[in-house]
């Protein structure tokens, strides 16, 4: 099991990460575009609105955080751990999700066009109104998730578990949709063999 970075270990231009949360507020969002964030502990983290445009975050904890509104477009997110965060309206476009965990996570109204969300676990994530135009979602396990009203034109839907998902008024136009079963596609075990394969430990 990796051991996650405190804030307090993470230092950005002569601050520590710790110093920019705590300084930052809704007025002042904390600005972190490009930074290197991998494998940094921010459970419960308040990052709204923050600019997290280009980081790398790759197997970094924000379980329970708040990312609402917050600007992840190119990030770097594989394998980050964002069960339970709120991302209402966060913006994800064309970053790379492979294999993270948002289970439970809150992404109404997120945009996630073009982003590569192959093996991601959205089992139990609102995703209402969420834009996945283009977005790679091969092997994704969206059990029971909200996706009433998304908007899923051309996404690559290949492998996907589907179980108890609602899909009431989402726009599947040129989607491409071929469901499996939970036992089948042995989400987990799947999901952690690829990204060992080709991304090792992360660091």
């Amino acid at each position: 099991m990796r051991e996650l970075k405190t804030p307090d270990d993470i230092l950005i231009e002569g601050r520590t990460l710790r110093e920019i949360l705590e300084t930052s507020s809704p007025a002042k969002p904390a600005v972190l575009k490009g930074a290197d964030l991998a494998g940094v502990n921010l459970k419960n983290a308040d990052l709204t609105d923050a600019n997290l445009w280009g980081v790398k975050m790759i197997h970094a904890a924000l379980n329970n955080a708040n990312l609402k509104g917050a600007y992840l477009m190119r990030a770097n997110l594989i394998g980050t751990d964002f069960a339970g965060a709120i991302l209402v309206d966060a913006n994800f476009m064309d970053a790379n999700m492979i294999g993270a965990n948002l289970e439970g996570a809150d992404l109404t109204n997120a945009n996630l066009m073009g982003a590569d969300m192959t093996v991601v676990n959205l089992s139990g994530a609102n995703l209402r109104g969420a834009i996945l135009k283009d977005t790679i979602l091969k092997g994704a396990n969206l059990t029971n998730a909200d996706l009433n009203g998304a908007d899923m034109t051309n996404a690559d839907m290949k492998g996907v578990i589907l179980k108890g998902a609602k899909m009431k008024d989402a726009n599947l136009k040129n989607a491409a949709i071929e469901e499996v079963d939970e036992e089948e596609s042995r989400a987990k075990e799947k999901r952690t063999s690829i990204l060992d394969r080709f991304f090792g430990s992360g660091r």
